[in-house]
């Protein structure tokens, strides 16, 4: 099958993905395409195959069947490891940090080819090791300045809020400069506030060309801020469209609105 694909259009193309588990076709037959520097919404009741979808797109499960394209190149049976050196990063519901590493510590760990990662470099290149550290070490200050929480660096992130912590992977992913980011739940249970101050600091990264897709249950930051919403239900993508045009379907209503 040859899949079309526009440049400086579509950054993520999924095409007819299904994954089997032990019966459960928990994804069937999902088609749906994400335009360059948007924010999408994927929304639907639990167990709909949300995770599953993201967990299929950055190689966590191997699809069935099926077809993940981004920005024109396959990313069909390539492993976890290898999608995020493509520029697709992801977080996870329960977010995954270093607990016993302050919140600069854990912002180091991302930036992938580090010279001092190869253990003779660090006696025969110490002055480029020392180097790249510093250039690291100031770039992830400007990230956590830009997120707001600078005052936190020093932080072990087992201390963190809730909120802060979605703001800590949030920067640690970018300190690997995706193109696209996957969000699974980036403001589940964090506070009102705190929800917009992350939303905030999507429309600003958006406004700098990166991409989002992300999985949100609360429709009011989902309504409020994504450009469009895909809606999944049994597997399926079962409406699409914008906020006023979900919030209006009643279809959706029925199934995940509880009208």
């Amino acid at each position: 099958m040859t899949l079309r694909w526009e440049p400086d259009l579509d950054a993520l193309i999924v095409k007819d993905l299904h994954k089997n588990f032990g019966g459960l076709e928990a994804l069937d037959g999902v088609s749906f395409s994400v335009e360059e520097r948007s924010i999408v919404g994927l929304i639907g009741p639990n167990g709909s195959g949300k995770t599953t979808l993201f967990n299929v797109v950055t190689g966590f499960h191997p699809t069935d069947k099926g077809e993940v394209y981004f920005y024109g190149e396959r990313l069909t049976g390539l492993k976890p490891f290898e999608i995020p050196r493509k520029g697709l990063g992801r977080t996870f519901q329960i977010t995954r940090v270093f607990p016993r590493m302050t919140v600069l510590e854990n912002m180091l760990v991302s930036p992938r080819e580090q010279v001092g990662e190869d253990f003779l470099s660090v006696f025969v290149k110490r002055e480029a090791v020392n180097k790249q550290e510093s250039n690291l070490t100031n770039e992830a200050l400007g990230l956590l300045r830009f997120l707001e929480i600078e005052k936190l660096k020093d932080e072990y992130a087992a201390s963190l809020s809730g909120g802060q912590l979605k703001l800590l992977e949030l920067g640690r992913i970018l300190m690997a400069h995706p193109k696209m980011i996957l969000l699974d739940e980036p403001v589940a249970g964090v506070n009102p506030t705190l929800a917009r101050k992350i939303f905030d600091r999507i429309l600003k990264l958006r406004e700098r060309g990166v991409t989002f897709l992300i999985v949100e249950h609360n429709m009011d930051v989902v309504m409020s801020f994504c450009d469009k919403i895909h809606v999944m239900n049994k597997g399926q993508i079962v409406a699409e469209g914008s906020p006023e045009e979900i919030q209006n379907n009643d279809q959706v209503v029925e199934i995940y609105l509880g009208g």
